[in-house]
């Protein structure tokens, strides 16, 4: 849900040892101003002024330790209350995230942890931008989705307003999708160019549609190089990739174990390129692995350059092209001799053949051939995130 925080007013600036501050109305101290400390403030502000939280009533940055539990974490914004016997408690928790970071289910399982372990009944996450707020239903032991936080008089008295749920638009039938990028090739601009090809872009929006569509699981099966746990459906996540991006949507998630080692692998589709070049930008899909030690793009599948649309069929393969992290770029000789013990079947002279889709129907992700690619796309990015490690373990 969208919100518009310009319009709060911050804080009186001062100047600490040449940075500005602003002077924090709750912690009366001077706090170095960062994007996220500018979104806290103008949070604090919509608080007071907007929902009437007395700013006794408000704690900023407190550590879970003041409520007795073992634990070094700090909440962002706590808002308290009285209860008859006199005592203080957490009523609601708010997690505040700087311009850009989006409000994904990492976001979300903070703020779980927060309201879980202080007993709130109210959570909010927010940005600059965008918030979502949640009551906790003791029935169900879930959280209900809401359409606002309520004022803080109507937080005592336990009135909220549940957000209705919307349902899904029907996914469109395969004879409507070339309608749909003939007549706005824009209306998916966040995740497939208006740049990319035409049949391109049907092709991959094929391909998106197929994986944000529940009505369908990947098999849970042995593959070749991995087992699949679980199909964990569509997710909001937020991954970084080797240039130093960030790409915030809605990803298909899979949890799947390698070598004694379970992982999360995602799939989403973002489009990338130069500001600057609005017309050269490109469609990627995007294959995302959490491991132990980071969130990333283990690849990003340029469609415009790695995929072939010719005769009804679509062939999507790699270059090899890898890049790994500080290090610069890997030797996709080095990669090709990683992928030869491992996986050879996608090893094709000069590329890596993932594989082909006759574009004919909606492709549906418990289809064979969509199978076989979602599981050479897993199992190459799987391999590669092995080539960097060796790469970095090397230098």
């Amino acid at each position: 849900m969208h919100i518009d925080l310009s319009k709060q007013p911050l804080p009186k600036v001062y100047i600490r040892k040449g940075r500005e501050c602003y002077l924090d109305p709750i912690r009366k101290k001077l706090i170095y101003i960062t994007p996220e400390e500018t979104v806290r403030q103008q949070v604090i502000s919509h608080l007071l002024y907007d929902l009437a939280v007395p700013a006794d009533m408000i704690s900023v940055e407190e550590n879970l330790s003041h409520y007795g539990i073992k634990s070094i974490r700090r909440t962002d914004i706590t808002i308290k209350c009285l209860t008859k016997d006199g005592d203080l408690i957490p009523v609601a928790v708010i997690e505040c995230k700087a311009p850009g970071i989006g409000l994904g289910d990492k976001v979300a399982e903070q703020l779980s942890f927060y309201s879980d372990t202080l007993g709130c009944d109210y959570a909010m996450m927010i940005n600059d931008i965008e918030y979502q707020c949640y009551h906790y239903n003791e029935n169900t032991q879930c959280y209900d989705l809401l359409e606002k936080l309520p004022c803080y008089a109507d937080i005592l008295e336990n009135r909220y307003t549940i957000q209705p749920v919307e349902e899904q638009p029907p996914r469109p039938a395969f004879e409507e999708i070339s309608k749909i990028f003939k007549e706005n090739p824009a209306a998916y601009d966040m995740e497939i160019s208006p740049s990319t090809e035409y049949n391109l872009a049907c092709a991959s929006f094929n391909l998106l549609t197929c994986l944000f569509d529940d009505d369908h699981k990947l098999p849970c099966q042995q593959y070749g190089a991995f087992n699949l746990i679980e199909d964990y459906g569509v997710r909001m996540l937020t991954y970084g990739n080797a240039g130093g991006g960030v790409f915030y949507g809605p990803y298909r998630s899979f949890l799947i174990e390698r070598n004694g080692s379970t992982e999360f692998v995602s799939f989403g589709f973002s489009t990338y390129g130069r500001s600057e070049k609005p017309d050269s930008w490109k469609t990627a899909l995007n294959v995302a692995v959490d491991n132990e030690k980071e969130s990333h793009h283990a690849l990003q599948l340029s469609v415009d350059d790695n995929v072939i649309y010719q005769d009804g069929k679509v062939t999507f393969y790699h270059s090899g092209r890898i890049a790994v992290g500080n290090k610069g770029s890997g030797k996709v000789s080095e990669l090709r001799a990683f992928v030869e013990t491992r996986y050879p079947e996608i090893i094709a002279g000069n590329r890596f053949n993932l594989g082909v889709l006759r574009h004919n129907r909606n492709w549906n992700l418990d289809d064979p051939e969509v199978v076989k690619l979602i599981e050479n796309l897993i199992t190459y990015a799987l391999i590669r995130d092995e080539y960097r490690a060796f790469v970095k373990e090397k230098h």
